[in-house]
């Protein structure tokens, strides 16, 4: 490497330093019950799971675990599942990062969704619960979110026209359009992978 070129640090390599480096320093280790190799896999699939967190996230996260360890020395690494739930309670994993979710709205739950006008807070629904809407109070819940929502865009989107929005105003409805743009991206990706199957039927 010549002087001045730098390595650009991966995902794998930054939650590595941030969080898995740290923890080992601390004294976490393999758990006794798991199998080397499972052990390993286990790291990367750490390492690919965490990426989504920003730099202070991975800290906080950090932080977190160091009372979680696990085994009779508490020094085991924690499971999957108590990391993974405190990575959510500090930043929620983006849908886009989990294909199943993606697949679900590029399903023809999607365009239903954008039809009932209930796309964004189907969306907000899931980043936080990781899950469909199962019972009839979640589903109630996403109705009288979406109406709560509409009423807010159509009260703060008068306010731009009439040149009177606050900041408060501005950053809301650029949220919101954020919010709604991720979402109609995965409605969009099913619609292009159902327009992608080609016609194998016979003619009529």
């Amino acid at each position: 490497m010549t002087e001045g070129q730098t390595i650009a640090e991966t995902k794998r390599d930054r939650v590595r330093r941030i969080l898995i480096e740290p923890l080992t320093e601390w004294g976490f280790r393999k758990p006794g019950d798991m199998r080397a190799d499972r052990f390993n896999g286990f790291m990367a699939a750490l390492c690919d799971g965490m990426g989504y967190l920003a730099d202070e996230q991975l800290e906080t996260l950090c932080a977190a675990l160091r009372t979680r360890g696990e085994g009779k020395d508490r020094r085991g690494w924690p499971r999957m599942a108590t990391i993974t739930a405190l990575a959510e309670a500090i930043a929620p994993r983006p849908i886009e990062e989990i294909p199943a979710m993606r697949r679900w709205f590029a399903s023809v739950e999607g365009p239903k969704a954008v039809r009932d006008g209930a796309l964004v807070a189907l969306f907000l629904f899931w980043e936080k619960f990781k899950r469909p809407p199962l019972t009839d109070g979640d589903r109630r819940a996403i109705r009288d979110k979406a109406h709560g929502l509409d009423s807010d865009v159509r009260v703060r989107r008068d306010r731009e026209r009439r040149g009177v929005a606050s900041a408060d105003d501005l950053q809301w409805l650029a949220w919101h359009s954020g919010i709604e743009g991720r979402a109609m991206a995965l409605v969009r990706e099913g619609s292009r992978q159902t327009a992608a199957i080609p016609n194998t039927g016979g003619e009529a």
